[in-house]
């Protein structure tokens, strides 16, 4: 009831004041009306119209240092800084001591990137303010910005005791204890704040977002359900814990928590695209698609939604659609590299050699050279019967990776079938000296290696 009234009397008092203008007359405001306005032009981003009415107060309130205060902390949000430093000086020569001035000069120096100076200045600030708890977000946002999060989470903490349920406070002490990669210490924090606070939405949710970091998936589950009892159209928790829900391959539980969100906010092509993964993991490619291509609906610049529908439809063996919806997410991430990866694969399996021979070479262009990516190429080339290239790619590929045993593997089998058969024997030997386990998977590709003399140290079945 109480902040509806004040509520009230501030758009009574604005209405007023706009009125006043339009009118071009004049009615009398004391200095705390005049600062609820600026306050309330600052709060709804009309920084021109905070500036004018702190102008106006200024003319009639011309030894009060709060308006060009005031002034100048707007000045500071739009960087406009030499105009908010003369400001300041007006200020400081009417008021040189005032706790407001210290913040200002410190939010101006902060802006600029002085931390340390700013810092002095907000200490000074706490320590002739009526109420230094308002100073610590400022001194606790100069540590962060400087990367001191443990001092950040020292403010922080110590003005949570004043303003428990800050949202801004909760959220940055939530960041600086993943920051310092102290997931323990922060959820022993928030499991604390929730003992007195047990009502606070955003501290469960923090406290979920830190279970997920240490892998504790199901309590941070628990703890997203708490907060959405608390504010049930707390969307972000439905989305946190739905993707919790994945981590652990509760797949259905995720889908029916996406769908919830859909009560409190506008379907989204991204929580479509959340709800197709969880159908596709479920292998229930069919359903996946709808939804896939709902989000294109929604969001047709998402070329994720567009390449998973490529996805099914290769799990589907459609690969005419398939290849369709993959040109179509490549149109929209061209060197995307893993785009190109998936599409290469699915031309292959549609015979379509020529297209993924391109694509390979755009691949290797991109700079991509993970052994896979070698083998699969060598593999298509042999099929085409090209098995000098094979070998070519391969060896190429070694330059990268001459450590690598699939690669030796290959190159090795191929090789043998070209007839070179001293220098096959050489490359099989290093794949199995480097992978032990490849010596059976070479015996039953070329089973008279088994009695081979180079080889019986290797054979477990003699």
């Amino acid at each position: 009831m109480n902040s509806n009234r004040k509520g009230n009397n501030l758009s009574n008092l604005v209405i007023r004041y706009e009125k006043m203008l339009e009118n071009k007359n004049e009615i009398f405001f004391d200095s705390f009306e005049f600062e609820d306005i600026v306050d309330f032009y600052i709060e709804k981003g009309k920084y021109s119209e905070a500036m004018i009415c702190s102008d106006f107060a200024f003319n009639q309130f011309p030894f009060s240092s709060n308006f060009p205060i005031k002034k100048a902390q707007i000045l500071t949000i739009l960087e406009r800084v030499d105009e908010a430093e003369k400001e300041l000086n007006i200020a400081e020569s009417l008021e040189p001591i005032n706790p407001d001035l210290f913040v200002a000069k410190g939010s101006l120096l902060s802006k600029d990137k002085k931390h340390t100076s700013a810092l002095k200045f907000f200490y000074k600030a706490k320590d002739i303010s009526d109420n230094s708890s308002e100073i610590l977000p400022f001194i606790a946002f100069e540590y962060q910005s400087m990367g001191k999060y443990v001092k950040t989470i020292k403010y922080l903490s110590e003005f949570l005791k004043y303003e428990p349920l800050d949202e801004m406070s909760l959220f940055n002490i939530s960041f600086c204890f993943e920051k310092l990669k102290k997931y323990d210490e922060g959820i022993m924090f928030f499991e604390n704040h929730i003992e007195i606070n047990p009502y606070s939405d955003i501290s469960w949710y923090h406290l979920g977002l830190l279970q997920n970091k240490i892998k504790n998936y199901k309590l941070a589950i628990e703890s997203f359900s708490y907060s959405i009892i608390i504010n049930e159209s707390f969307t972000a928790a439905y989305h946190e814990k739905a993707k919790n829900y994945s981590l652990i391959e509760n797949y259905e539980q995720a889908i029916k928590t996406y769908l919830e969100t859909f009560k409190y906010e506008n379907t989204s092509g991204y929580t479509f695209l959340k709800i197709g993964i969880c159908y596709k993991n479920l292998t229930l490619y069919k359903e996946a698609i709808k939804f896939f291509k709902k989000s294109c609906s929604e969001d047709p610049q998402l070329s994720e939604a567009w390449m998973e529908i490529a996805i099914c439809n290769d799990k589907l063996n459609f690969l005419d659609e398939s290849i369709y919806y993959v040109k179509k997410a490549i149109s929209l991430n061209p060197d995307d590299t893993n785009y190109i990866l998936i599409q290469t694969k699915i031309l292959v399996r549609a015979n379509l050699y020529s297209e993924a021979i391109l694509g390979f070479e755009k691949l290797i262009k991109l700079g991509v050279n993970e052994p896979n990516i070698w083998i699969e190429y060598a593999k298509l080339m042999f099929k085409i019967s090209e098995t000098h290239k094979a070998i070519k790619i391969l060896k190429t590929g070694l330059n990268f990776h001459y450590k690598n045993s699939d690669l030796l593997f290959n190159l090795g089998i191929y090789m043998h079938i070209d007839g070179n058969i001293d220098i096959a024997k050489k490359y099989l030997i290093r794949a199995i000296s480097l992978d032990p386990n490849l010596t059976e998977k070479i015996f039953s590709k070329i089973p008279l290696l088994r009695k081979d003399l180079d080889f019986s140290n290797f054979d477990n079945t003699q």
